[in-house]
């Protein structure tokens, strides 16, 4: 349904910035998970988060929990699938907790390779914002991926720097703006579709180039062949800022987008389901300021985030579980508003 993914844009304009509430500690069955997760003694992640940002994130949670954990890094539908070949084979794996991707994330739900978890997260944690709940029931997302527009300040003057997501078809840019060729900016389709897809058209008329790849993309515009890219993760923006690309700047136009991702899934069969649990949960709440630290990808509403700090003063569309089980089809309708082809 098209208006809850509105009202979930609505409610994020209330919540931006405020404290995320943990109440967890208050509840029986919080204190019962942390008893039984302790028993376990252990936790294994398989993320698409890089492996080593992960176990620092992890060591964290192991601090407080006197669990042993450790990460993996699984990012990508390839490895996924052969994951997925492997298991169906009879071949054990080590994972407790997976995040299968939005690209997998249905193909292991049918193959039973997740279960549900011992406790309901929302009776563990009962301020968990709802809209990181998985569709499924059995999973929450626990990051949050923004899209902003990223542009060279020595070839946009200050009187150019975008506003508005209108502003990168202006005709000073004609055929100096670049767009990814995977779609970036789904909150912005889910919540004004018909005005998107027009927009599309209008950047492709206005000479848009479209490439593949956030990285490669920044660098011709900290190079100056391109003046901005529309649709960037500011968290890549910034870990070229910090490389030394200081002439990279970040513009939320009016609207900073947000895909609430990475739905994290307690594995079938798991030796350690309680402690699955416990990181899933701690990771959406507690463990954000450390998620955040290392990936930049906390949540808007939570003080002090890098998505928090970009969302002051501006509007949030989200893109939540429900607009994410829509992003093939999505996918799809960009792609035929760039002229480029489609693929069944």
């Amino acid at each position: 349904m098209r208006t809850a993914g509105r009202l979930a844009g609505i409610v994020s304009l209330l919540v931006v910035a405020c404290p995320l509430k943990v109440a967890a500690a208050e509840t029986p069955l919080y204190k019962e998970l942390v008893k039984k997760a302790q028993a376990e003694g252990e936790v294994e992640y398989w993320t698409s988060m890089d492996e080593g940002s992960a176990n620092k994130i992890l060591k964290e949670f192991s601090r407080k929990f006197g669990i042993k954990s450790k990460a993996k890094l699984w990012r990508g539908p390839a490895i996924h699938q052969r994951t997925l070949i492997e298991i169906q084979s009879g071949r054990k794996v080590s994972a407790d907790v997976m995040d299968p991707g939005r690209e997998s994330r249905q193909q292991f739900l049918e193959a039973g390779v997740f279960e549900k978890p011992p406790f309901d997260y929302y009776k563990v944690w009962p301020d968990i914002p709802k809209v990181l709940n998985d569709p499924s029931g059995w999973a929450l997302n626990v990051n949050g991926s923004s899209r902003a527009i990223a542009y060279n300040s020595r070839t946009v003057p200050p009187e150019l720097v975008p506003k508005s997501w209108d502003d990168c078809t202006r005709p000073e840019f004609k055929g100096k703006v670049t767009l990814d060729a995977r779609h970036k900016l789904y909150p912005l389709h889910w919540h004004r579709r018909e005005w998107f897809l027009d927009w599309v058209k209008r950047m492709v008329a206005n000479g848009v180039k479209v490439f593949r790849g956030q990285t490669e993309m920044l660098q011709f515009v900290v190079g100056g062949a391109y003046v901005m890219l529309c649709g960037a993760q500011p968290y890549t923006v910034q870990d070229l800022i910090d490389q030394g690309a200081k002439e990279l700047k970040i513009a939320v136009p009016g609207e900073l987008l947000v895909e609430i991702a990475d739905a994290d899934f307690v594995r079938k069969g798991s030796p350690h389901p309680h402690a699955g649990q416990l990181l899933v949960g701690w990771l959406a709440t507690e463990g954000q300021p450390y998620l955040d630290k290392e990936e930049l990808r906390g949540f808007p509403w939570v003080k002090g985030t890098f998505n928090a700090k970009l969302a002051e003063g501006h509007k949030v569309l989200l893109c939540d579980p429900e607009c994410t089980l829509k992003a093939d089809e999505m996918s799809r309708e960009y792609v035929r508003a760039l002229g480029l082809p489609v693929t069944k």
